[in-house]
């Protein structure tokens, strides 16, 4: 079976996402794998996916100009005619829209006409949001309209999550949805980078948060919790996320804010040197952070929202009660002072390999294509 991928979302989350299942896929040797990158600013996956052969991946970049790079978002022509001329010297039997492609909303109905198209649907129900402005929000509101648009015209809904499996279904319940493993989010430069973010360089005990500054992560309940207790005046906390800081906050020595683009060569760093990572959101619909945790065995304290305790067990790590600083202040101290971490680390090894490794996540992707 023929597949052509099309990825035209750069940020943090979809392009680790993308270039992970693009790569392993390619591995199948049930599936001819074909993508359709589309790089806005930089070239990114230019840079990720330059490994794979040539006559299987299409870069496509905007212009300099920035009213042609506006044009270019807004109506994507030049990506439309790309996957008629793919399609039409390869015999594509799936178009996959991979990450929030917005850019292709406009002719999504021609996408269907090439062949059957699938739509990984990411967040079915918006997450909560701090916006920073006006634009800020008309902007989001565009998005959601474009993402809207393709969930409702797709011939097949994906998704990463057993727990938004049922949401979607019970949303459109004539559709025909079909989940699929959540991808590492481990690609080469993180696994053998070898920088140190300049910032904890000296640091030796530090708790960790990394990802980007967003409402529904809860880094303020984390925040709250580190200030209250005494018991772990001997640790730093280090936010490394970049972001708008959405909530009241005063400068705090042991509070640590790397508000920054992370390069993938410190996130090795920042996991193995830390003594703990905590995730404390307070909603999430689909994620790959517990990949990169697990696969360095970096203990790990999340929230007990239904997509971590869908994707993760009690060996594995530790939870605590959504958005409850008192509970995730104990958690903190049982996590650091009374936990076997050597039985959590092999646990998370286990689990890394069961769930993230190339073969569990081929296997998943051949079940997605030759189960309908």
């Amino acid at each position: 079976m023929k597949i052509l991928y099309i990825c035209s979302d750069t940020s943090s989350g979809m392009l680790p996402f993308a270039t992970s299942i693009v790569k392993t896929v390619s591995k199948s040797e049930n599936l001819d794998v074909y993508a359709i990158t589309f790089d806005c600013d930089k070239p990114l996956y230019q840079t990720y996916l330059k490994d794979l052969p040539e006559d299987k991946i299409h870069f496509l970049e905007a212009p300099d100009n920035k009213i042609k790079k506006f044009l270019y978002k807004l109506y994507a022509i030049h990506i439309l005619r790309e996957v008629k001329k793919i399609c039409s010297i390869h015999k594509i039997d799936v178009i996959h829209l991979l990450t929030s492609n917005d850019t292709c909303a406009p002719f999504v109905r021609q996408l269907k006409k090439i062949a059957r198209l699938y739509y990984t649907v990411h967040d079915a129900i918006p997450h909560e949001r701090a916006y920073t402005g006006i634009r800020d929000y008309l902007i989001r509101k565009y998005l959601l309209c474009f993402e809207k648009i393709i969930t409702r015209k797709a011939d097949c809904l994906v998704t990463n999550s057993q727990h938004q499996y049922m949401s979607i279904k019970s949303m459109y319940p004539h559709k025909r949805v079909l989940f699929q493993l959540f991808p590492s989010l481990i690609m080469s430069p993180i696994l053998y980078g070898e920088k140190t973010c300049p910032e904890i360089i000296h640091l030796e005990k530090y708790i960790l948060f990394f990802g980007q500054l967003a409402k529904y992560k809860g880094v303020e309940y984390l925040c709250e919790a580190f200030k209250n207790n005494k018991n772990l005046h001997e640790y730093k906390l280090v936010i490394a996320a970049r972001g708008h800081v959405y909530f009241p906050h005063t400068d705090d020595p042991r509070i640590i804010f790397i508000n920054r683009y992370i390069e993938d060569e410190e996130i090795k760093s920042l996991f193995t040197k830390s003594s703990c990572v905590v995730y404390p959101y307070i909603s999430a619909t689909q994620s790959g952070v517990l990949s990169i945790a697990y696969k360095f065995q970096t203990p790990v304290l999340v929230s007990d929202i239904p997509y971590f305790r869908e994707v993760s067990d009690e060996k594995s790590c530790l939870f605590f009660k959504n958005a409850d600083t008192e509970d995730l202040s104990k958690k903190l101290e049982l996590l650091l002072f009374h936990t076997d971490l050597n039985e959590m680390k092999s646990a998370q090894k286990t689990f890394y390999k069961d769930n993230y490794s190339e073969n569990a996540m081929i296997y998943s992707t051949e079940r997605l294509y030759f189960g309908v």
